[in-house]
């Protein structure tokens, strides 16, 4: 019925209907008829079924009177009002609108708008005939921001999800303002741009960016070739940043050094959701302060590395130390070769980063006689690191783990597990490096001329000082993100689907997005970051239902987190076998853990994975 909604402006001849229909749903009437050339209705067969309106305040309005005839409701026409209400609003120069409501709050809450004490409402809302009594005092009240159109949107890095980001304010025709502090679009990437990715183009590429540089003659490289991080910058990310609409829009050498909200310090609550955003950057011209309407923080992790320390902080010593570290992956074959040819080379890590310098050394070794390879991890729990091998979703990926696996029972490297290192020292020209054991006794490595420390990254909190923000106290995602992404807690699968709302702080119109907002857990993929900020911006935009409609494809790893896939099971299969039909959960054990309160076949040691014919483990 929804669909043979005529929406337009009301109109004086309407408000007879309008007062029925008002009464019909027990909304006051007090003061309805005053505005009414701020309110819209939805007719059908000239029949009234629908309506809402606002008080203009100024910058501010006040929604009121949102009513839907009884036999319409759940068919999408109070969707059409709040689209048509926030379309005049703009028009009218509303940067806020707020609403009393005494039954709707979960409602409104799905369309973009957010709770805010009575007492933070502006004074001159308080005038009004709703507040003054026509809506009763526990009332709750809600605010949307709809307004600042005119200004630009922040953008924090240039990176493949930076840029996403921009496409897609492009295409809802916001207008970006994108800072990167390297001097390049992917500046990240380039620093390992000799390093070939696990996912093929087909992942690697965002919707709206392919829309817009295809508008421009560009031809995609193939769905499935493996490029190297140099080939995305090179292929993609450069001819994207390059384009005539984004050009103008993307400041290079720009370092952001804080965010807040003009005028608001974090402690100041009253009048701050209709406050811009102020970016400030740090550039050769000195630091300059820039309003904009909201703050898509795709930053990343990766400039941030975490320390050698097995607790959190720098090793003793590894700051001392710090020119005979690098931090990620080197071009060990390449340009720095020279440091670790002929060399005794300790990689500390356990992760994708560690594997693949352990297999370049490994070349090295070959190559340059005299190369030693000796690997440190703090944990011993090699079948987690060398992966889900054929089964994994990423070929790629599951071929560097079964290297590994190969190169670690070829005896050509030295491995230490259970190694959790505490300092550094320097002696005769080489680095003692001592750990402790997981008994608590002392272990040692000698010898060593130079460390890879690929011990993942930790997103900088510093920029958001100032701003209202919440983080899970583990991971540091947002708490609805932090148990969708867990490492301590998935068993197998992927990542579930989730949004801006799942994304969203405490400050609105602040988001973090792509590595960043994955805090410190480690298993992000580039494809996840590119479906958060369409959701995003289409909550920007006012469109939730765009921005509700999350999906994700993301290839599996085809492994639990406790046995490698080609681990012997028992006759039943993997984890206990199949879950009953129509169940959530990957397998059967599953089922049993969650019934009893645990998170899953994780959380128990009796979960013994196998890779079943078909499709991998928990298929």
């Amino acid at each position: 019925m929804s669909l043979n909604l005529e929406i337009r402006s009301a109109t004086e001849a309407d408000w007879p209907a309008i007062e029925t229909l008002l009464e019909e749903c027990g909304l006051p009437l007090a003061g309805a008829r005053e505005h009414l050339n701020s309110f819209v209705v939805g007719a059908s067969r000239s029949e009234i079924r629908c309506v809402a309106g606002f008080e203009l305040y100024g910058s501010v309005a006040l929604l009121r009177s949102v009513a839907v005839a009884r036999a319409l409701r759940g068919q999408g026409g109070g969707d059409r009002l709040l689209d048509a209400i926030r379309s005049k609003a703009r028009a009218e120069g509303v940067e806020a609108l707020y609403l009393l409501t005494t039954t709707a709050a979960a409602f409104f809450s799905k369309r973009g708008f957010q709770q805010v004490g009575r007492s933070n409402a502006p004074d001159v809302l308080k005038a009004s005939r709703e507040f003054q009594g026509a809506c009763p005092a526990s009332a709750t009240v809600m605010v949307a921001r709809i307004g600042n159109s005119q200004l630009p949107v922040a953008v924090l890095g240039a990176g493949p999800v930076g840029l996403a980001a921009a496409a897609h304010l492009l295409a809802r025709g916001f207008t970006p303002l994108v800072f990167e502090r390297g001097e390049s679009a992917g500046a990240n990437l380039n620093s390992y741009r000799h390093v070939r990715l696990f996912s093929p183009w087909q992942y690697n590429i965002d919707k709206a960016a392919r829309r817009m540089l295809e508008a421009h003659g560009w031809t995609a490289p193939a769905d499935d070739h493996l490029p190297t991080a140099g080939e995305v910058v090179d292929a993609y990310l450069q001819p994207l940043a390059s384009l005539p609409e984004l050009v103008q829009n993307v400041h290079y050498a720009h370092r952001v050094i804080q965010v807040t909200r003009a005028g608001f310090d974090k402690v100041k609550t009253r009048g701050r959701e209709t406050a811009p955003f102020v970016v400030r950057t740090r550039s050769a011209s000195g630091e300059q302060d820039h309003k904009v309407l909201a703050v898509i923080d795709a930053t990343g992790t990766w400039s941030q590395p975490n320390p050698l320390g097995a607790d959190g902080l720098p090793a003793l010593g590894e700051d001392a130390a710090a020119s005979h570290i690098d931090y990620g992956m080197p071009d060990v074959l390449g340009e720095a070769r020279p440091l670790y040819a002929g060399r005794r080379v300790l990689v500390v890590g356990a992760g994708h980063s560690a594997a693949g310098s352990l297999l370049a050394l490994a070349q090295l070794a070959e190559e340059v006689p005299g190369t030693e390879i000796v690997w440190a991890m703090r944990g011993n729990r090699l079948a987690k690191v060398f992966g889900g091998g054929d089964a994994d979703g990423l070929p790629a990926r599951g071929q560097l783990g079964a290297r590994l696996k190969t190169l670690k029972e070829s005896g050509r490297l030295e491995l230490h597990t259970d190694f959790r290192i505490s300092a550094l020292q320097e002696r005769d020209g080489t680095f003692v490096v001592d750990a402790t054991g997981a008994d608590g006794g002392a272990r040692r490595i000698e010898g060593i001329a130079r460390i890879i420390a690929a011990t993942g990254a930790r997103p900088s909190l510093d920029l958001t000082r100032e701003l209202r923000v919440r983080h899970d106290p583990w991971l540091e995602s947002t708490d609805a993100l932090a148990p969708l992404i867990d490492p301590n807690e998935h068993s197998c699968g992927t990542v579930r689907p989730h949004g801006h709302r799942e994304l969203a702080h405490p400050e609105p119109g602040y988001y973090a997005v792509g590595a960043k907002s994955y805090g410190r857990a480690p298993n992000f993929l580039m494809a996840t970051g590119y479906e958060q900020v369409r959701s995003v911006v289409a909550a920007l935009a006012g469109d939730f239902a765009a921005a509700d409609a999350v999906q994700l494809e993301l290839p599996e790893t085809g492994v639990c987190n406790t046995q490698c896939a080609d681990t012997p099971g028992d006759a039943t299969g993997c984890c206990g076998g199949p879950a009953h039909a129509g169940s959530e959960a990957c397998c059967a054990l599953d089922v049993e853990e969650k019934a009893k309160g645990a998170s899953g076949c994780a959380t128990s040691n009796a979960c013994k994975p196998r890779r079943s014919a078909s499709s991998g483990c928990c298929a």
